[in-house]
């Protein structure tokens, strides 16, 4: 009996242990999803509010969008690609947002597109993120890839502005609070 006693207090003390661990997390893909989501909202948004309304219309050379024009490009397609990922039967089309022209504007369009892609996000779990929906020509395509396109779509946009705050002599928000690298 008190053999069985002790093996209980060690599968008690086992539990206690076991359960203390940290357990992994629920939905993994889908946390990451939200992450990477957030994270480039946080920079697009930061460096859309850094550049003044009179750079808006900038133009780092004459054949290319302006900033103002990517910005809105930027929310156009990834409320496409969100609402893609939500299911919609018919996305809207992602020029809906090019005609935007003042600061005001266009950082609305860019916060509500960051909004809804959120609510989106909130919604799914993992199993949700693997399902595939259509993708256009693409066809069936899983929608943590969608979501992923769009992160990478946002951050190649976001190299991009770098640029062009830079040719204004702003510093990136994302780089403003690094210490100086040393020799440089």
């Amino acid at each position: 009996m008190k053999y069985i006693q002790g093996k209980c207090y060690l599968f008690l003390l086992a539990m206690v242990f076991l359960g203390a661990q940290r357990l992994p997390a629920q939905n993994p893909i889908a946390i990451e999803l939200r992450k990477q989501w957030d994270a480039s909202r946080k920079q697009l948004v930061q460096i859309a509010e850094a550049m003044p309304e009179s750079k808006f219309s900038y133009r780092a050379t004459p054949e290319v969008r302006s900033f103002g024009e990517i910005i809105a490009h930027v929310a156009g397609e990834n409320m496409t690609w969100m609402e893609t990922v939500a299911g919609l039967p018919k996305p809207g089309e992602a020029e809906r947002f090019e005609h935007l022209k003042t600061r005001a504007e266009i950082l609305k369009a860019l916060s509500d597109h960051f909004d809804y892609g959120a609510k989106v996000l909130a919604d799914m779990n993992d199993q949700k993120a693997l399902d595939s929906v259509p993708f256009g020509r693409r066809g069936p395509t899983p929608r943590w890839v969608i979501v992923m396109q769009a992160v990478g779509h946002n951050k190649e946009h976001y190299g991009n502005l770098v640029t062009y705050v830079r040719l204004n002599n702003i510093v990136p928000p994302s780089s403003a609070d690094r210490p100086p690298t040393p020799g440089a």
